[in-house]
């Protein structure tokens, strides 16, 4: 198969490009450097103070979210089978001919997080993300939730 003319001048164009390209010196790196004060700089020190909280409360925020799973395992799965759905719902409605309900939506969840087999598929980018992360946090929820008789008997 031969090509065009129009194709063979096009890849002749990015052909001088990427050698022009690979004659260019590298670009050197640039230190980063602070924001000076003033009215552009002013957000520069609460910027870095919020950061530095935020980090701080990390580590109870997720010794909060542990404990909770732990102590209502059954309640977690549920309200995040819930959440999710409602998301997914959000995400999904007006584009996705199978999402007519909420119910349709926690189907559709509810298999992710268990057998991953439904009749309804994501349709949009953040129903996919919404799905993924239910594919991934909905089996160890589930288990948890399933496991604690076993747990207690330890």
């Amino acid at each position: 198969m031969a090509i065009t003319t129009e194709q063979q001048q096009a890849l002749d164009e990015l052909f001088n490009v990427v050698q022009a390209n690979r004659a260019a010196p590298a670009p050197q790196p640039v230190a980063p450097v602070a924001p000076a004060h003033g009215l552009t700089g002013d957000w520069w020190p609460v910027l870095q103070s919020k950061l530095a909280e935020l980090l701080q409360s990390k580590d109870q925020v997720e010794h909060t979210i542990l404990d909770t799973l732990e102590r209502n395992p059954l309640d977690s799965a549920v309200t995040f089978l819930a959440t999710a759905s409602a998301a997914f719902y959000a995400a999904e409605m007006g584009v996705n001919p199978k999402i007519k309900t909420y119910i349709d939506a926690f189907y559709y969840i509810a298999t992710c997080a268990s057998v991953g087999y439904a009749d309804i598929f994501a349709a949009t980018q953040t129903g996919r993300a919404i799905a993924g992360l239910v594919m991934i946090v909905g089996p160890a929820l589930t288990s948890r939730a399933l496991d604690r008789p076993a747990r207690a008997e330890r």
